[in-house]
């Protein structure tokens, strides 16, 4: 079985979606969410980068067997109830391969070091 607990919070305009996304079968699933809220999706980002598990108002993610995994995002709509919709369940595959955005999600930042950015001589 796979469920859903959410919780929203509105604040200063913006509704905030926090949701456990639970896997009781004994195999990983991939569960496809979706936004019921009436309006732009905002889903967390990080140096910029929107979340790769999220694709407009659409949310994909593989949760392991007998565990949970955290979702959210953000909207300037009022909260609706359920502020999300389970869309699909389905075994993971193992022949799945990550996309480009997951990939460039599990990188780190980089940065050139200081000595190279000060102006010489």
């Amino acid at each position: 079985m796979v469920a859903v607990d959410w919780k929203t919070d509105r604040r200063a305009g913006v509704t905030f979606v926090t949701a456990t996304v639970s896997n009781t079968r004994t195999t990983p699933q991939t569960i496809r969410l979706e936004s019921q809220l009436d309006g732009p999706t905002w889903p967390p980002r990080h140096d910029g980068i929107r979340a790769p598990e999220w694709s407009d108002d659409i949310w994909e993610g593989t949760v392991e067997s007998n565990r949970c995994r955290g979702v959210g995002f953000a909207s300037p709509a009022p909260p609706t109830e359920p502020p999300l919709e389970v869309l699909a369940v389905s075994r993971v595959s193992d022949a799945r391969t990550a996309t480009a955005d997951e990939v460039l999600a599990t990188l780190d930042g980089w940065a050139p070091t200081p000595d190279i950015l000060t102006p010489g001589p």
